[in-house]
C-alpha cells in the first residue's frame, strides 16, 4: 500500500509518498480502505517539528489521524457487520495511507446511509474540536462570541454549533470570506484587513473570544480593545488561555446524526489526490479557506 510519510521536520515540501507494508490482520483489526483525509494544520505544524513538545514521534511516520472509508475485512475480535460500511475515524499511528488498520473500536463510527462520507471525514478535526470548545466554555444565550479563523474547518463548525444554541457569533475572517461567513451563519462580521480596533468598538458585549488560527498579531488587538473578556485558544498558548477540546465518543455518532438531519453542513473547500498533498496542505495553510481541504484515495 502506499502512505505520505514525514521522515524529517523540513516542512510540507519533503513529504514523500512511498510503499509500505500493508498492516497483517490482528483480533482487533478493522482494515479500512481509505477513501478521504482531513488536511489538517496538526499535520504541517507537526512536520515543521513545532509539536514535538506536546507531541513527541519517532520518525518516519505515516501523517495525519482522521480518515473516512470503507472496511474491508475485521479481526476476530471485532464486529463482522462492520465489512462493507462506511466509517470515519481516528488513527493514533497516522491515517493518510491508502489502508488504514483500526484497531481501537471507540475511534471507530459507522456512517449513517444519506451521509456523504466525505462529508463526514470533515468532523474529523472540525465539528469534534468545535463541540469540544463549547461543551469546554459553557456557554449560554446570554454570551456573545467572537471568532478567529471563522471560515475554517473547525470556524465553521463553530458557527453552526453555537447558532443552534441560539448564541450570538461575530466571525472575523478576510474581506473575500464575509459573505461566506454570513452564508455559514454569523449573526456579524469583522473585516481583520480593516481596522480591527474601529470594529470592535461597536462589539463591547462580546462575552467570550474563541481563537482557531493562533494569529498573534489579531489577539493583540483583540486584546487591546476586549482586555477584560476571555480569551481561549486551541491553537497557540503564546498569548490566550490554550485548551484541549476533548469529546467522547458518543459525540461522534450525535455529530453525524446532525449530519443526516441537516442541521450541520459540512463545507469542503476543495478535494486533492493524495498524491497532491503537498499543494493541497500548502493552499490550506496560505490561503484563506471556506471550510475543511480533503485528500482522497
Amino acid at each position: 500500500m502506499e502512505a505520505i510519510i514525514q521522515d524529517s521536520y523540513n516542512g510540507i515540501d519533503d513529504l514523500k509518498i512511498k510503499e509500505v507494508e500493508e498492516p497483517k490482520l490482528s483480533p482487533f483489526s478493522a482494515l479500512v480502505e481509505t477513501k478521504y483525509t482531513p488536511v489538517l494544520p496538526y499535520d504541517w505544524r507537526t512536520e515543521t517539528g513545532e509539536l514535538q513538545m506536546i507531541r513527541p514521534v519517532k520518525l518516519p511516520i505515516v501523517i495525519g489521524y482522521g480518515f473516512g472509508g470503507i472496511v474491508k475485512s475485521v479481526g476476530s475480535l471485532r464486529n463482522n457487520n462492520l465489512v462493507g460500511q462506511k466509517v470515519i475515524g481516528a488513527s493514533i499511528s497516522g491515517s493518510n495511507s491508502t489502508l488504514v488498520d483500526s484497531k481501537m473500536p471507540p475511534l471507530l463510527f459507522k456512517v449513517p446511509e444519506g451521509v456523504d462520507l466525505a462529508a463526514a471525514t470533515s468532523i474529523i478535526g472540525g465539528a469534534d474540536a468545535a463541540l469540544g470548545i463549547i461543551n469546554k466554555l459553557h456557554l449560554d444565550t446570554t454570551d456573545k462570541v467572537l471568532i478567529t479563523g471563522a471560515s475554517g474547518g473547525i470556524g465553521t463548525y463553530l458557527i453552526q454549533l453555537l447558532r443552534l444554541r441560539h448564541i450570538k457569533v461575530i466571525a472575523m475572517g478576510h474581506t473575500s470570506n464575509l459573505k461566506f461567513l454570513k452564508k455559514v451563519g454569523a449573526d456579524e462580521v469583522i473585516d481583520y484587513t480593516e481596522n480591527i480596533s474601529e470594529q470592535l468598538l461597536y462589539h463591547n458585549d462580546i462575552t467570550q473570544v474563541v481563537d482557531t488560527a493562533g494569529n498573534i498579531k489579531l489577539l493583540e488587538a483583540i486584546s487591546e480593545i476586549n482586555s477584560s473578556k476571555n480569551i481561549v485558544s486551541i491553537a497557540t498558548n503564546r498569548f490566550s488561555n490554550f485548551i484541549h477540546p476533548n469529546i467522547f465518543p458518543s459525540d461522534y455518532e450525535k455529530l453525524l446524526r446532525m449530519l443526516l438531519k441537516g442541521e450541520l453542513h459540512a463545507y469542503i473547500q476543495d478535494v486533492f489526490s493524495y498524491k497532491d498533498v503537498r499543494m493541497a496542505q500548502s493552499i490550506s495553510q496560505k490561503h484563506h479557506s471556506q471550510g475543511r481541504i480533503l485528500l482522497s484515495y
